[in-house]
């Protein structure tokens, strides 16, 4: 995730937090950016200035372009974005970042399990038989759950779980047959 000035600006608080719980990092410039990503600064200069062609023809033409946009309709962003706002880009700008990943928030009992919901266990081997569905699995919500998002792993993960299940009970039955 980066952040131009303008955009941090708008959620300040929010940056000012992740910063202080360490997973949100301050760049005074673009080229502070480039040498922590590794890369030339002339690089992150040409991408925001393709980035910023971009944004200027979606401005100019908002329901144009040959990609497919989110959540409908065309852009000329290759990614689909539509909608641009507190641009331009510049290396001159100071920067919010932060890497975002999805990681294990909550463990409501903490079975491991795979994505067919079959509980895990020594080396990582399905248990026959044996399945796992919300709360008492590991979360996929990150490391900023609301509030009774859990529901949705029980709702997805039930009907994973349980299509998965019903699945093996079938070839169970048809080779008993």
């Amino acid at each position: 995730l980066v952040l131009n000035s303008k955009s941090a600006q708008e959620i300040h608080w929010h940056c000012e937090h992740y910063k202080g719980r360490g997973v949100m990092k301050e760049f005074k410039t673009g080229r502070d950016l480039a040498k922590e990503m590794g890369i030339s600064p002339s690089v992150l200069e040409q991408t925001f200035k393709e980035y910023n062609e971009i944004m200027k023809k979606q401005i100019a033409d908002p329901n144009g372009g040959p990609y497919e946009a989110y959540p409908s309709g065309k852009t000329h962003d290759p990614y689909g974005k539509k909608f641009f706002k507190d641009y331009p880009m510049s290396v001159d700008d100071t920067f919010q970042v932060a890497i975002v990943t999805p990681l294990v928030h909550y463990t409501m009992g903490g079975l491991k399990i795979n994505t067919f919901g079959q509980v895990l266990g020594a080396k990582n081997k399905p248990i026959k038989g044996l399945y796992a569905a919300g709360e008492v699995m590991g979360g996929v919500h990150g490391n900023n759950r609301l509030g009774g998002n859990s529901l949705l792993d029980c709702v997805a993960y039930g009907r994973v779980t349980g299509k998965h299940c019903a699945s093996e009970v079938m070839k169970l039955k048809a080779s008993d047959a």
